[in-house]
């Protein structure tokens, strides 16, 4: 297996992104990417504490669920954890979005709120890509948006973790997985930017493509390459 990573503020102020992996207990291993909602205070203070929130919590429990109650559970702990950080902090609103992939055994657990994305390439043929939860997304499979109408929605999302009382109801996909297969996880100002064929063949030349892109990407952009 292996493994790339990549994270750059571009031309915020701030990087509110938030990258973490790593090996789990009986060969499994996880990745997230936390994406701090930019509207909102401390986007990343907001997707540190997701992030890692989820990460600990599987890595505790992963002998205590089987993997579609794990994730589901590790959700509900991050928000509880991000509601703590909120009300220490005495503020309002914080939130993010979430992708994550949970690779246990022969299978890929694949989970997101927002519009953070995964992808799935076999064969070097994308076979699988979450679904946005955004405003743009569904007004799309209702009528045709007028170009102009894309940047007013584009960053408004129907589904994240804003440690409150209630919690969104994540998706969880369970695909089986073949040794080759690739999945990309990147946040929305990665796959906005750059064509995503282009994360397949990850390696330092594309980092120094990517370092150039700061000074014209408008918002954060970040991925996680995961080769099998």
């Amino acid at each position: 297996m292996e493994v790339f990573e990549y994270t750059n503020k571009g031309c915020r102020e701030e990087n509110q992104d938030y990258v973490v992996h790593g090996s789990l207990p009986y060969g499994a291993s996880i990745y997230i990417i936390a994406d701090g909602m930019g509207g909102y205070s401390n986007g990343a203070v907001a997707s540190k504490t997701v992030g890692d929130a989820i990460f600990d919590f599987v890595e505790l429990n992963i002998t205590q669920y089987e993997p579609l109650k794990l994730l589901k559970e590790a959700i509900s702990f991050a928000n509880d954890s991000l509601m703590l950080k909120r009300l220490a902090k005495k503020k309002k609103k914080m939130g993010c979005v979430i992708a994550i992939l949970l690779i246990l055994d022969e299978y890929a657990y694949i989970s997101w709120l927002g519009d953070s994305r995964i992808y799935m390439f076999r064969n070097s043929k994308e076979v699988y890509r979450t679904e946005d939860h955004s405003i743009l997304n569904e007004m799309t499979k209702v009528k045709t948006l007028h170009p102009s109408n894309y940047e007013k929605y584009s960053a408004i999302v129907t589904k994240s973790i804003m440690g409150c009382e209630v919690v969104d109801v994540a998706p969880i996909k369970r695909i089986k997985v073949e040794s080759g297969d690739v999945f990309i996880l990147c946040s929305d100002g990665f796959y906005k930017e750059v064509e995503i064929r282009k994360a397949l063949d990850f390696n330092s030349r594309l980092s120094e493509y990517l370092d150039g892109l700061a000074s014209y990407v408008s918002d954060n952009y970040s991925l996680i390459k995961v080769a099998l």
